[in-house]
């Protein structure tokens, strides 16, 4: 996604039009009953006309990313990107970054950690990510871009066997593809339930994935989440890289779970990692992760 193709599709004529609501992230309420559109994405290998133009997409995403970072209108400080170039570079198996969402463009502005020869080296293995059918799929025109630039529609209630999974755990197996999924669902302001998605591309995938945790800290300060919706300027963005996870031995501690145990224990797992995280980098108070857990719906008050 790009800066101004997430304009194009939030604010499609009128921010402030009736049809529009806030919940952390603009809704179009009238895009009810799922995905209206046919699969954006082409079936079997895509042709090089279609990858050229997904490459100019991504390339141009890149760049406007970028923008929001250069000459010193705001700094992105990251800790612990050669972890996160590694696990890049290696195409041995399918890769699953987990961030946390507090900001409605998060993604892509986080991967304007990337340098410009880093981007380009893993153009052909740049992440698709879920993204919201009722924000960013609302017309033919926005799927067609959004597509391109490798957003998946995801359709919130219809559970974890949607297309749009069916089609990341197809590039999982046949492309060892780079999957980022922002697993707490929508943009929210403290930490939540991880819905269980991520459980089932780990748990269905024949190839055991790997995992990297991804704590986000101050992006909504670049992009408020409430009007005026406009960039800001002279703030720090800290990106925190967590350690790499392989899921091989997770996998093997819930052989005996069925399906649907299985997927949950698995998405808590990846919960925990991501949460222990931001304990780690003084992001979140410690207990953060024990308190989500426990879903204890008065955790509110713990969070500043």
């Amino acid at each position: 996604m790009s800066i101004v193709i997430e304009l194009i599709c939030l604010y499609p004529n009128n921010y402030l039009s009736e049809s529009l609501t806030m919940t952390g992230s603009l809704q179009d309420k009238s895009l009810k009953g799922g995905f209206k559109f046919p699969w954006p994405f082409p079936s079997g290998k895509p042709s090089a006309f279609y990858r050229f133009k997904s490459y100019l997409a991504m390339s141009f995403v890149g760049i406007l990313s970028k923008s929001m970072f250069v000459g010193g209108v705001n700094k992105m400080v990251v800790k612990n990107k050669d972890t996160f170039m590694k696990v890049l570079k290696d195409r041995s198996r399918p890769l699953i970054t987990v961030a946390n969402h507090r900001c409605n463009i998060d993604d892509p502005l986080m991967f304007a950690l990337m340098t410009r020869r880093e981007f380009a080296d893993t153009l052909d293995h740049q992440r698709y990510t879920l993204t919201a059918h009722n924000i960013c799929f609302t017309k033919q025109s926005h799927t067609t871009l959004f597509s391109l630039g490798r957003c998946v529609p995801c359709v919130r209630g219809e559970g974890v066997n949607q297309k749009g999974m069916d089609f990341c755990l197809e590039k999982m197996e046949q492309d060892n593809a780079w999957i980022h999924i922002f697993s707490e669902g929508k943009v929210v302001e403290e930490p939540g339930r991880f819905k269980w998605g991520v459980g089932r591309l780990v748990n269905e995938c024949s190839k055991p994935p790997l995992i990297l945790p991804i704590w986000i800290e101050g992006m909504n300060k670049v992009w408020p989440n409430h009007p005026p919706y406009y960039p800001r300027f002279g703030n720090t963005v800290n990106v925190f890289i967590g350690d790499v996870i392989d899921t091989k031995d997770w996998l093997k501690q819930l052989k005996n779970e069925d399906k649907e145990s299985g997927r949950k224990k698995m998405t808590d797992l990846i919960q925990r990692s991501l949460y222990t995280l931001g304990e780690k980098s003084g992001c979140l108070p410690i207990g953060s992760a024990d308190l989500v857990e426990s879903n204890d719906h008065s955790r509110k008050k713990y969070y500043k």
